[in-house]
């Protein structure tokens, strides 16, 4: 991951956007040809690993099961690859998966309060999934959050979070079917 600064033109330190101008300027170049996500973390703008077959491949099919079991779920549903989440003023994540209850979809952006699952397939990021991302997303109360390890073939379910860490985690090797929170419905990661 690299984080791209701008010095000030006395060059003391960097500067800092907000989430607002970070959408502008992923409109456009260098920002809009980068290879891979960029995020905007606690103002500055970061550049995600591009994703390998293994991961775009688990990230599609589980995209494609998550959306079709909560578009049956109701119309207060939304899931899909890549949302871009506003979790703050200056921070703008994009989860591999989101699940989002009652989201306003007039707005720009999805607002982490809406965020119900988040999920991110770690194939070279685990280290970056299981601690970062993982207190990211517990400071921020998103109540499901799931890393799929595709070089382990296993997926793991957090709940309850609390304090930065979520207080349930549970594992799952690939194939075992797994309950979809808010949903009478299973899933199969493979």
């Amino acid at each position: 991951m690299t984080a791209l600064h701008f010095t000030t033109s006395a060059g003391q330190a960097p500067v800092r956007f907000t989430a607002d101008e970070f959408m502008e300027l992923a409109q456009h170049p260098p920002v809009a040809d980068w290879t891979g996500k960029v995020e905007l973390l606690e103002g500055e703008i970061v550049r995600m690993a591009p994703a390998n077959i293994p991961h775009w491949r688990v990230q599609h099919d589980t995209a494609q099961k998550l959306r079709a079991i909560f578009a049956e779920a109701g119309r207060d549903w939304v899931a899909g690859a890549e949302p871009t989440v506003r979790f703050a003023d200056r921070t703008v994540r994009v989860p591999d998966i989101g699940v989002f209850r009652a989201p306003d979809l007039r707005r720009p952006l999805f607002d982490v309060a809406d965020l119900f699952i988040a999920v991110e397939v770690a194939d070279t990021s685990l280290r970056l999934d299981l601690g970062p991302k993982l207190v990211a997303y517990a400071d921020a109360s998103v109540p499901h959050y799931w890393v799929i390890d595709v070089k382990a073939s296993e997926i793991v379910l957090m709940a309850e979070p609390a304090d930065g860490r979520y207080r349930t985690s549970v594992r799952h090797a690939f194939g075992e079917p797994v309950a979809v929170p808010g949903t009478d419905a299973t899933i199969v990661v493979d």
